[in-house]
């Protein structure tokens, strides 16, 4: 009976160690930039993950980015298809987003966030009211593992709009560092780019839906659990 009651409380243990998912892997064709030398933002996949405050996102692309770390990474999110707005594919849209790059989308952006790894590394997250864009939330990247081309940011889910259960569609692009510049890699596409002088669109065709948290027994509901298997057994 003793080895009975172990492996039970062994098997709720492991069950609530896995607790949560593991989150939603997109992957980027390799090499689908205009220039091989722009390696460092040749996105190759990206994970979302969340729990009930925040969200995760990892982005891997085809370089070490702690060597080549002037890239930019755009994250845009379309939550609510009645609020986000779409005027024009040149930059300096305020509707499209709120870098000033060229990259628009016909669905709208609801939220945006816009980070970069070079000097003091920083994201900034907003969102959008119909007529304006607001700043919620300065973050910092993980650049742990930055010699893979890896990159990874928590974000607030209130930052972004979002809550638990939501669906929303996204992209995730590459740009560089100035006002006007396209996006050089979308997540969601494997077409090339043509340059720099270019607009480009997406169509904010991925989803992810924010997972609800997974209660987990605590300690004490684990004994009871395994109380329970071995009460079973003794009664058998």
């Amino acid at each position: 009976m003793r080895n009975e009651f172990l492996a039970i409380a062994s098997v709720t243990i492991v069950s609530a160690a896995h607790a949560g998912g593991v989150g939603s892997t997109y992957t980027d064709a390799t090499g689908d930039v205009f220039d091989s030398s722009l390696s460092n933002i040749d996105i190759l996949e990206a994970t979302f993950n969340n729990d009930s405050t925040n969200l995760y996102l990892s982005v891997s692309v085809n370089a070490d980015v702690s060597a080549t770390d002037w890239g930019k990474y755009l994250v845009f999110i379309d939550s609510t298809p009645s609020i986000g707005t779409f005027s024009g594919m040149n930059g300096n849209d305020p509707f499209n987003n709120p870098w000033n790059r060229r990259v628009g989308s016909p669905a709208g952006v609801d939220a945006f966030v816009g980070s970069w790894i070079d000097g003091d590394g920083t994201n900034l997250n907003y969102t959008f009211d119909g007529s304006d864009w607001t700043q919620n939330e300065v973050g910092t990247p993980d650049l742990s593992q930055a010699a893979l081309g890896i990159v990874s940011w928590t974000f607030s889910l209130d930052s972004l709009g979002l809550s638990e259960g939501d669906t929303f569609y996204f992209d995730v692009a590459t740009t560089g560092g100035s006002d006007n510049d396209p996006a050089i890699d979308l997540l969601s596409t494997d077409i090339i780019q043509p340059g720099w002088g270019f607009n480009s669109v997406s169509g904010l065709d991925l989803t992810y839906t924010v997972a609800s948290s997974t209660p987990v027994p605590g300690i004490g509901g684990i004994a009871a659990l395994a109380g329970l298997g071995l009460a079973g057994r003794r009664r058998r």
